[in-house]
């Protein structure tokens, strides 16, 4: 009998190990835990609403996440050490400064962490294990596109004043953005239709650190001052919607009368939303935080779980050191006709 009540208490002490280790199965991801580590929202872009939505599609797959904002790039520098020394399963790195990462991703290449650049492309590191992002040169490409449409260039028309305002250099993005427009418009210069009285038009000469809207502000100032006295602004290439603000405030502080015939933007921002339906501004590049977070939740599980993400290109995206196997999403160009499709 002793015998019958032994076997019966290790039967169930079995079963409930076995429903423990169930019980845990069916929430296995929540131990895991991910970083997250994004730029700091007011150095301008989408961040402040990106991050916590990011945060969101990680924690909702069932992983254990933390998101951190840095106040600057060395300050992010120390997030990711910290973050490093607390063995996540993974990280997710969105750099302010895509240039000061390699010594400290050293640290996560010895703890074998898997890291995932985020939108932007950290630079002179093999610590990246793979990119996704949106298709950047595109993203300048479809700006062209729509300057040489609507102002009808395959026609011959013009000529047209132009002017760049393009991003910060330190963003390995800005090139892209910049390079994209300008090989799409080079055509129509080399012919005359688009003219850039400044002489501005190397990529260098054209930057803007920080993203700072103040300095694109300053820039365009002394331009219009120095190159459009009594001439038309016809086109501006803006490569984002807070430096297409900036020229609208510049124009407004010299006492420039009327507005660019076409302004790009990117981003699809609240006020760049206004401006287009107000007429300030003709279009920006719509890239759907939804559909990027998604895609980098499935590069999470797929490196949790040791499996290969999905990718669409490994030939293309190189930071110096490798090739990165990235995911690039496809933007969208929004004006005035499809104005709705963008998401808040």
């Amino acid at each position: 009998m002793k015998r019958i009540f032994k076997t019966a208490a290790l039967v169930l002490a079995v079963l409930f190990s076995l429903l423990l280790a169930a019980g845990c199965g069916q929430d296995q991801n929540s131990a895991k835990k991910v970083s997250l580590l994004f730029p700091d929202p007011a150095a301008g872009g989408p961040w402040k609403n990106v991050g916590p939505l990011c945060q969101k599609y990680v924690s909702e797959a069932g992983y254990d996440c933390t998101m951190e904002f840095c106040s600057s790039p060395q300050n992010q520098v120390e997030q990711l050490k910290a973050a490093i020394a607390q063995k996540p399963a993974c990280i997710v790195l969105a750099v302010q400064d895509a240039m000061i990462f390699g010594d400290a991703l050293k640290e996560a290449t010895e703890a074998n962490i898997p890291v995932i650049a985020y939108d932007r492309l950290v630079m002179h590191t093999d610590a990246i294990t793979y990119y996704a992002s949106f298709d950047n040169s595109a993203v300048g490409e479809f700006m062209g596109r729509y300057v040489e449409e609507k102002l009808n260039l395959k026609s011959g028309a013009g000529p047209f004043t132009l002017e760049f305002v393009a991003g910060d250099p330190s963003d390995m993005n800005a090139p892209m953005f910049y390079q994209g427009a300008y090989d799409k418009l080079k055509p129509y210069i080399d012919k005359g239709q688009l003219v850039i009285p400044s002489g501005q038009a190397a990529f260098k000469d054209v930057a803007t650190d920080g993203w700072s809207a103040d300095k694109a502000k300053a820039r365009m100032e002394t331009i219009l001052r120095q190159h459009y006295a009594g001439r038309n602004l016809d086109l501006v290439v803006a490569a984002n919607d807070d430096l297409a603000n900036a020229v609208l405030e510049a124009q407004k502080s010299v006492g420039y009368n009327g507005l660019p015939t076409l302004l790009t933007g990117q981003d699809a921002s609240d006020k760049a939303l206004q401006n287009i339906r107000e007429g300030r501004q003709a279009m920006t590049i719509y890239k759907d935080p939804n559909v990027l977070c998604a895609k980098v939740v499935r590069m999470v599980k797929a490196v949790v779980e040791g499996s290969q993400p999905a990718i669409n290109d490994v030939q293309n995206i190189k930071n110096d050191v490798k090739t990165i196997p990235s995911y690039l999403c496809i933007p969208a160009i929004v004006d005035k006709e499809n104005i709705d499709v963008v998401k808040k």
